[in-house]
């Protein structure tokens, strides 16, 4: 997967500043009081709140732009944690309690190789026994999705506007997003970046078989209100 942009960093941020109660209260509760690590963990809204919870998390991305707005987050918080630049394929074998990737962010590996790497890497960090929790996007149904989306975030004299084009191919379970984010300071265009992101979509015995593939056992698929949620351990 593409790493995310600066101004793809900064519209998140903005758009997405907290994780949606339902699911940070569900992985809260989930997650046992050990050692835990959260790949993909973007700009924080997770990681940041659970540390307040009193968690012992720490985190990776691949992307520099959102581990920056990460450690903003971090440092206004008066926290302090390990967080470090990696894919899911670059992480070494380690021994933590559990491991959790919230909001489908696992679906970015699109490619079949790509995300078998990324489960066996994710085994390979839990202890024997260790608890993974991973939320994933199931297929969409015929004419479900939106086609094209804008959305416009500010703050100050600063907007961002995203554009992005959708399209879910069926006979893959690709879901593509074309978008484009465009900057505006006192309504004058400054800057803009593009990206095309690639989403893989698992039905729930799809993403058992895969989670059984890479080593996985005591595996429970869950439909939570907020989405598909796998349970399974090391």
């Amino acid at each position: 997967m593409d790493s995310y942009g600066e101004l793809c960093a900064w519209f998140y941020d903005l758009d997405k500043p907290t994780a949606p109660e339902l699911s940070f209260a569900w992985f809260a509760g989930a997650l046992p009081r050990g050692r835990v690590l959260e790949p993909m963990c973007g700009s924080g809204r997770f990681l940041v709140p659970l540390l307040q919870r009193g968690f012992n998390v720490e985190g990776c991305d691949p992307s520099p732009a959102m581990l920056a707005r990460c450690r903003e987050k971090l440092a206004a918080a008066g926290l302090h944690a390990r967080v470090w630049q990696a894919s899911l394929a670059e992480l070494e074998p380690a021994d933590y309690d559990a491991v959790l990737i919230p909001a489908s962010s696992f679906c970015l590996l699109h490619e079949t190789a790509e995300a078998r790497e990324g489960l066996r890497r994710l085994r390979g960090v839990l202890k024997p026994g260790g608890l993974l929790l991973l939320e994933f996007e199931p297929p969409y149904g015929a004419g479900d999705w939106p086609g094209q989306v804008t959305r416009v975030v500010n703050k100050g004299g600063t907007q961002i506007r995203l554009v992005s084009r959708q399209h879910f191919d069926p006979a893959t379970q690709i879901d593509t997003y074309e978008n484009r984010y465009e900057l505006r300071q006192s309504g004058r265009l400054v800057r803009t970046e593009d990206e095309v992101l690639r989403l893989r979509c698992y039905t729930p015995g799809q993403m058992e078989a895969a989670l059984r593939e890479a080593g996985f056992t005591e595996i429970a698929i869950e439909h939570q209100d907020f989405g598909w949620v796998a349970r399974a351990n090391r």
